[in-house]
Parts: structure tokens; sequence; C-alpha cells
């Protein structure tokens, strides 16, 4: 008997308890001999309960892509239980029991799951398995050694878990393996030899492990005859990479990147006589490969996908080669700088061609072959020495453009002439371009020109545009910022107009539903209040406001943008306490980053209005921190931030890869409150030139992750707290120029730290770190 449902048959109202309640009817229903039972994609939550342990036939359980929680080790000991999948139910906890010797389970699916733990040495019981997926979910720990006793399995993925250790010689006993899938795991020692399943097995994955050491012979030599799917990426392999490996008949994929190969590659040191006729994709980016290579290329008939990034090659590269590579759709030549790509007039076509990177390839001009590839639509030729104009012709069918990092003077071209281009993305930064902005195509979706020479005002017609991010940085334009700029239906998500000259109010024409996410005007000569029609602005991650002179009070309205990661508001006019009656439900809840240096801020530290239980970007406990994975895709592509004694500027920052507290240079006084300790993921904290009294709290010690600490031009008093030796990430101190006493503590780092930087202006200060201060 078998019952099948499916995501057709939907339960209504699914959740904890009704989980329970629909499987324990179908289980106290006359159903004693029903052998199959599925409930793949009904919405079934919560607990499963025991009832189901009364269905002593059942042979096949698929309760895979629901919201269950729990599941009882007792179902996995069912008499008749063959196939048990509960695979995409992310919230599933639990660990595998232990299986007595003649459990009758054929195939289990654990993957995409949080079941975690060890794997017992009774998994060895289960001889009848040939189907072992438990992908993606939280196990750790070697495997044990009765695990390679399971001879009759075919497919073994336990990829994206944390196990660990060698893999033992006893792998050859898997005699069937058809698919082995280890990657994204802890795994070390020479690569696994698939041997004794060469004649069955089709797909390796291996990739983003420790491995090392040179691929065994076990893999070439024709031993793989069946193999389709080959990927040893992120590793730590070495060696030359043997030849017969390109000679497999049925490979499709074969990925080499992210390891230390090393040899020559070329058409002399590869069988003439046959290669792999059905590859589709060769990538061996990121190694240390050598040789010419491109005669070698051409005789995959079938590829579609290259990828020879960051190696050594020093081959000509004429297009001609690739002509004959009628499906070839990508090719990536980038950060190689010894090819000579043939950057004259010929006109070939091949034929598939779609995506050319040879950024960083020493190009000193655009390859003119790539205007007559009528499919291709994404070129990079970044960090090249390309000179002169941009070629008209790029502006025809290409949807992707980048030219940044060369040195482009200007255009060939007056842009009426283009209102109808394709393109949609455009990258000329840090070129030459100079003068004023031209008027680029008005359906693009993003276009970066910082770091040129532009001048002159924001054109109007950059209101009718329909572009979604753009970058204007590091140039000088001046004049106002049009009031259209930031109308609600103007899409902008990410509007970059730093270090320019742009002077007057900033617009307050924020609309109910603007779409901005990042916001930055840093080094302009901006004046008057902030904008409060910002606040509309729900989805904002980034606002950087700093170096202008902005004369306001601190914008507490801004505290319910639940997205808001990074405040800047430093070296402007602002000014009076930051307080208010009412601490709010929710404040800056998400805030990675605030810097509100350089002001006329007053009153005491206002660390309440972004205690721990409000910056959830900053609480380090379990029960609050998040995991980087978790945190929303902010990448920022100019963020100026004084840290480590330096004001740095970071360039595509991943928000969360940095927590940081700035006050410094305001008017605030009172003492440092030990709640500064509840800030576990800080890594910078600078309080220095204020008037903070009291002593150093030895709170700051729970600061495991603390790098830079600035507590200098205060009014401090009593010891440094020893317990600050604790703080093994610390690599920069200052507590100078304060009224600090006794012993400076020493061990760990504070042996690393310069007592004229760091100890300096405390008179009553001792300690070996100021021995040899002149």
């Amino acid at each position: 008997m078998e019952l099948h449902l499916d995501e057709y048959w939907r339960i209504p109202y699914a959740s904890a308890t009704s989980a329970h309640e629909w499987l324990s009817v179908i289980a106290s229903a006359e159903l004693h001999h029903l052998q199959v039972l599925t409930l793949r994609s009904c919405e079934l939550g919560g607990s499963i309960g025991t009832s189901m342990l009364n269905l002593s036939s059942l042979s096949h359980l698929d309760l895979s892509n629901n919201y269950i929680t729990d599941f009882p080790q007792q179902m996995f000991h069912l008499p008749n239980l063959k196939v048990l999948v509960l695979s995409d139910n992310s919230h599933l906890t639990g660990s595998l029991p232990e299986f007595p010797p003649g459990t009758a389970l054929q195939q289990l699916f654990l993957d995409d799951t949080s079941f975690s733990g060890r794997i017992h040495d009774s998994i060895g019981n289960l001889k009848q398995l040939t189907h072992f997926q438990v992908g993606n979910c939280g196990f750790f720990g070697p495997l044990p050694h009765s695990f390679w006793n399971l001879g009759k399995l075919a497919l073994l993925d336990i990829s994206s878990n944390n196990f660990e250790g060698e893999i033992p010689c006893s792998i050859s006993k898997l005699s069937r393996l058809e698919e082995l899938d280890m990657s994204s795991n802890r795994f070390v020692g020479p690569l696994p030899s698939p041997k004794a399943s060469r004649k069955t097995i089709a797909i390796i994955d291996l990739s983003f492990n420790k491995f090392s050491g040179p691929i065994p012979s076990s893999y070439a030599n024709n031993d793989l005859p069946n193999l389709t799917y080959l990927d040893l990426s992120n590793n730590q392999l070495n060696g030359t990479i043997p030849p017969s490996l390109f000679t497999l008949p049925f490979l499709k994929t074969m990925i080499l990147s992210r390891n230390k190969f090393t040899g020559i590659l070329d058409d002399e040191a590869f069988p003439n006589s046959f290669s792999s006729p059905l590859l589709v994709k060769l990538d061996l980016s990121y190694n240390l490969l050598e040789g010419n290579i491109m005669k070698f290329i051409s005789k995959f008939t079938s590829l579609k996908y290259l990828d020879l990034r960051s190696n050594n090659f020093h081959s000509a590269v004429d297009p001609r080669m690739f002509t004959s590579l009628n499906n070839l759709s990508v090719i990536d030549l980038s950060d190689n700088i010894m090819l000579l790509i043939d950057t004259s007039d010929l006109a070939i076509t091949i034929p598939s061609l779609s995506e050319f990177d040879a950024s960083s390839c020493n190009l000193s001009m655009v390859p003119r072959f790539l205007r007559y590839q009528p499919n291709l639509y994404s070129l990079d030729l970044s960090n090249n020495q390309i000179q002169g104009k941009m070629p008209d012709w790029l502006w025809n069918n290409l949807t992707y453009l980048d030219l940044s990092n060369n040195s482009l003077v200007g255009f060939e071209d007056p842009f009426s002439n283009h209102s109808s281009s394709s393109l949609e993305y455009l990258y000329l930064s840090s070129n030459h371009f100079e003068g004023s902005l031209p008027n680029f195509p008005k359906g693009m979706d993003s276009i970066s020109l910082s770091k040129n020479k532009f001048t002159g005002a924001i054109p109007l017609t950059i209101c009718n545009s329909s572009w979604n991010r753009i970058y204007l940085s590091h140039n000088q334009i001046s004049g106002e910022i049009p009031s259209c700029l930031f109308n609600s239906f103007f899409p902008m998500s990410v509007v970059d107009l730093s270090k320019n000259k742009l002077q007057g109010m900033i617009p307050d024409t924020f609309g109910l539903g603007c779409s901005l996410e990042g916001l930055n005007l840093n080094e302009n000569q901006l004046e008057g209040q902030l904008p409060r029609s910002l606040a509309n602005c729900r989805g904002l991650r980034v606002l950087d406001f700093g170096n202008n002179q902005i004369d306001d009070t601190f914008p507490f309205w801004l505290e319910h943008l639940e997205s808001l990661q990074v405040l800047m508001l430093q070296s402007n006019k602002f000014h009076g306490p930051i307080k208010r009656r009412h601490i709010a439900n929710s404040s800056f809840e998400s805030l990675h980053i605030i810097s509100l240096s350089t002001n006329s801020f007053t009153g005491h530290l206002p660390l309440q209005y972004f205690s721990s239980s409000y910056l959830k970007g900053m609480y380090g406990n379990d029960e609050h921190q998040t995991s980087h994975s978790a945190m929303p895709d902010v990448s920022y592509t100019f963020l100026m931030f004084p840290n480590k004694g330096q004001a740095l500027e970071y360039e595509s920052i991943q928000i969360p890869e940095l927590n940081a507290i700035d006050l410094s240079t305001n008017l605030f006084d009172g003492e440092i409150p030990t709640s500064i300790g509840d800030y576990k993921s800080l890594m910078s904290l600078n309080l220095s030139r204020n008037s903070l009294v009291g002593k150093i709290p030895s709170s700051l010690a729970n600061l495991t992750l603390l790098e830079s600490l600035d507590l200098s031009n205060n009014d401090l008093v009593g010891e440094i707290p020893s317990e600050l030796t604790s703080l093994t990430f610390l690599s920069v101190l200052n507590v100078s120029r304060n009224h600090l006493i006794g012993m400076i503590p020493s061990g760990r780092q504070f042996d690393t730290f310069p007592s004229l930087y760091s100890f300096e202006g405390n008179s009553r200060l001792c300690g070996i770190q100021l021995r040899d201060r002149s």
C-alpha cells in the first residue's frame, strides 16, 4: 500500500501541532500494511511525534521540504524501513542514532537539515546502505573506520559539514561508488584514490578542503573511463597535472582552480592524438601554470567555459585559435601579465562568445577582434594600460563593460549617438577622463566614474534616467545636488558623490517608497541640516555625511531604519547632548559602524542608545550573534574610517567585517560605562580627545575581538587594568595624555606597544615599556 501527497496537496494551517496531528491520523488509520508514505512539500511543521512507530510495514518515508523540527530516533529502527528522506527541513535538529546489526536501511537523505554531531561507529552496521546524503548539515569529526565497510555505497555526499582528518586507504573498499562528494569540509592529507570504483564512478567533488600533494596516478591513465565531473578546487594540491587527465573520454567538467599546480601546459606536453571530446568546462585558474596553452586548448571541440586566470602563461593569444570552438561562450584570461593578446583588426568570429575577461593582462589597447563578436555581452578589460579614447563600437551590443583602472582620456563619439545603447553596467573608474559629465544612456543600471577628473555640475538630465547605482566619487564635481536626484520615482539604490566640491544643502526630497540603500556624500562642502525625509528610505544600509559643514543635532529620527549598518557623521558641526527622555524599543538595531568624531556633541557618552540589546550587529553572545553569512550583502565603494591610529580608506568593504565606534574629539564628559563590555564583537573603539573621567573599566577585557583602542587625551585616572592583556587581537593601544598611575601591565600584546605613542603624558606610569623612552 502506498500514500503519496506533495505540494499540490497542502495541509492547511500547518504548524508545530498540526504536523503531529495529521501524522497521528495516518498512523491510527487502518494502514498497517502501508509501505510507502510520501509527504513531500506539504508545509508540515513541528515535531512528528512517535505515532508513526506503529507503521511497522513502512519501507519508504519521504518528509522532505517541510518545516519539521524534530524526528524521533526510534524511527530509524523501523524493522522494514529501507528509504528515509528528510532533506530540506532546515529547522530539523537531531543526531544519528546507534544502528544495531541487521538494520534494513538502504537509502538515507538528510541533506539541508540541522542534524549534527559525530557519526557513530555503528554506521558500519548498515551493510545494505547504497545512498548516504548528508550534505549541508552540522556533522563534525573524523569519519569512523567502520564507514569504509559500506561496500554497497553508490552515492556518498557528505559535503558542507565539518568532517576532518585524512581519508584512509580503506576507501578502496567502496567499489560501487558512482558519486563521491566530500567538498567543503576539513579533510587533510593526500587525495583519496577512487581506484576501487574506477569503472563505476562518474562524479568526484573534493573541493574546499585541505588536501595536499600531487594528483594520484589513479585519476589518470584512463583509469576512470566513466568520469564526467571532477572538482579538486580550493585545496593545497601541487605538482604537475597528469596529461592523461585530459584524455578521459566522458569528462565534461574539470575544475582544478585555487591550488598550487605547476608545470608547463602546451601542445608538446600532451598527447596529440586524443583529448576529452566532451569537455565543456575547464577551470585551471589561480595556479602557477606556465606554457603556450592556446594550441592545446583548441583541441577541446566541445568547450563552452574556459578559465585560465591568475597563472603564469606566456603564450601569444591568436583569437583565430578559438574560431573552431563553436560552443565556446566564456573566456577568462585575466591576471596573466605575460600573455600577448593579438589586438590587430582581425575580422574573425568566435560563434558563441558571450563573456571575455582579459583584465590585468598588460594590454595597451582594446583587442579589435572583439568588435566582430555578435553575441558578446560582457567585457572586462580593467587593470590594464589602455590609452586614448574609448572605442565607439563598445556601445553597440554589450550589457556589461569594465574599463576601470586604465589610462583612457575621453570618448570617440558624442553620446547622442548612443541613446539606444544596450549597456546596463559601465565601469570607467580610475582613468583620466575630464571635463563635464557626459549625457550617458538613460537605460543603464549601474555606472561608475569614480577617481577621474570630471568637473562642473551634475547634469539635470540624470533625473530622466533609470540608473540604479551611480558612483561619482573622487572627482571635482561642483555646484548643488539636483533636488530631483532623490525623488521617490527615481529608483536609485546607491549614490556615491563623495570627495567632490558639492555645495549647498542636501535636498529634502526623499519621498515615500524611497529605494535608497547607500548614500555617500563624504568630503564635500555641504551645509545646513540633514534632510528629515531620509527617514522614508526604510532600506538604508549606509549613510556617510562625514567631512562637510552640516549643522544639526543627533538624528534620532533615523533610529527605526532597521537595515542601517553604517552611520558616518564625523567632522561636521553637529552639537548638543545625545539624549532623549526614553530609549526606543528598537534603536539602530543593525548598526555595525558609527562615527561621530570631530563635532561638538556634549554630555555623557551615549552608549545607552547603542547598547548591546539594540546594537545587535555588535552583540557577541550566543543568543544574538549573527554570522557573517546571514548578514545583508552590503558592499561599500569607499569608506573613510579612523582605525588603528590612521584614517583608513576601505574599498569594497563587506560591512560585517568591521564593527567600530568612534566618538573622539567631542565634548563628552563623565565616566566610561562598564556596559561597554557588552559590545563583544567590537573591533575598534575610539573615545579620545574628550573630557572623560574615572577609571578605565576592566570590562573592556570582554571585547575579545578588539584590535584598536584609543582613550588618549582625556582625564582618566587609576591604573591600566591588567585584564586588558587578554586582548590577543589588540594591535593598537593609546592611553596617552591622561592621569594614569602605576605599573603598565606586561605580557602578550602589551610588550609590543610603543611607549611614546601609547603611554606618554602620564607622569606617574611606570613599567618596562617606558625604560627606553628618551
